[in-house]
């Protein structure tokens, strides 16, 4: 079973996030703190195969998480979907290009969000499977 991080700084998105991966099949380990988030990540056994990240948190920003998680051997193979009310700008896109799965905008559908997850898993397995 997938195993999925969810990241937001509200607690009320953590808990239907959570609740929606839950009734889809995926385990879910939860942070509404950023920075708690990048400590403990390392720790998770196993380690997630992806994190649903929102952008606007404190006290660091989803961008902010991108540029440690970039400095992380443990986590910077873990594919990102960024799940925010706001956009990426391009040149975040471009920045962050290798390790952001998609972006998803708030709200978004239970269904949506579950079907954006599983492509991005596909994609993650069958990527690793082409490198082998």
């Amino acid at each position: 079973m997938d195993k999925i991080a969810v990241i937001d700084d509200d607690p009320s998105i953590v808990e239907v996030f959570s609740q929606t991966l839950t009734f889809f099949g995926y385990d879910t380990c939860t942070f509404t703190d950023p920075a708690v988030a990048l400590a403990s990540l390392p720790c998770e056994d196993p380690a997630p195969s992806l994190i649903l990240l929102d952008l606007m948190m404190s006290p660091i920003t989803g961008l902010q998480f991108l540029e440690e998680q970039k400095k992380s051997t443990s986590i910077n193979g873990i594919p990102v979907i960024i799940v925010s009310a706001w956009d990426l700008p391009p040149e975040d896109r471009q920045r962050f290009g290798g390790v952001i799965a998609d972006v998803i905008r708030k709200p978004v559908h239970p269904r949506d969000l579950a079907g954006c997850i599983q492509t991005a898993l596909d994609r993650e397995k069958t990527g690793s499977a082409d490198q082998q």
